[in-house]
C-alpha cells in the first residue's frame, strides 16, 4: 500500500478539487496494479488521464465522481 493521498474539498463545494482527485486516482490505480486487478487498473488509469494536467488545459475546480468518492471512503 502506498502512502494515501489527502482530501482537499473545493471551496463552497462537496466536490474534491481537481489535483486531490488526480492524486486519488494515480493512487487506486497503483493500489489496482500491486492487486493485480486489470478491470479497477484500466477504471483509474482512464479517470486519471481525463484529469492529467495540460498544457493550456486547466485543471477542474471541482470534480465529482461518485466512484473515486466511495473508494476514498475506504480509506479513510
Amino acid at each position: 500500500m502506498s502512502k494515501v493521498p489527502y482530501v482537499e474539498r473545493a471551496y463552497g463545494d462537496s466536490g474534491l478539487t481537481g489535483e486531490c482527485a488526480y492524486l486519488w486516482t494515480l493512487f487506486l490505480m497503483r493500489e489496482a496494479e500491486v492487486e493485480d486487478d486489470g478491470i479497477a487498473y484500466d477504471k483509474w488509469r482512464s479517470m486519471a488521464e481525463t484529469l492529467q494536467p495540460k498544457e493550456g488545459k486547466p485543471v477542474p475546480a471541482s470534480v465529482h465522481y461518485a466512484a473515486l468518492e466511495n473508494e476514498i471512503k475506504k480509506y479513510l
